[in-house]
């Protein structure tokens, strides 16, 4: 089992324990956004949803994590990028950006 997210968010499917390690490697790679972040990564598998304004403020922080990332390992970062797209996209929509 793992996260469905809208908006295209999960076209290959990430599994829990998968967005669990991206969490930490977002962590190490830029520390800065970790704040912006954490509301992505909730400790239990709880479906969530975020406003459009707060989809678009965590995308453009997932979007900078991700090119910071991309210097150690591009596999994690077209991850976090695929997700932060989704969020800008339901953000672009003016929709609620879920997580199930």
């Amino acid at each position: 089992m793992g996260w469905s997210i809208s908006h295209g968010g999960t076209r290959y499917g990430f599994s829990y324990g998968s967005v669990a390690e991206l969490r930490d490697k977002l962590a190490k790679a830029a520390p800065q956004q970790s704040a912006t972040l954490a509301v992505l990564f909730p400790g239990s598998g709880d479906p969530f949803a975020l406003s459009p304004s707060d989809a678009q403020q965590v995308g453009t922080s997932l979007h900078q994590a991700a090119d910071r990332l991309r210097i150690w390992d591009r596999k994690w970062a077209t991850m976090a990028r695929q997700i932060a797209d989704s969020a800008l996209l339901a953000a672009r929509l003016g929709e609620p950006w879920r997580w199930s």
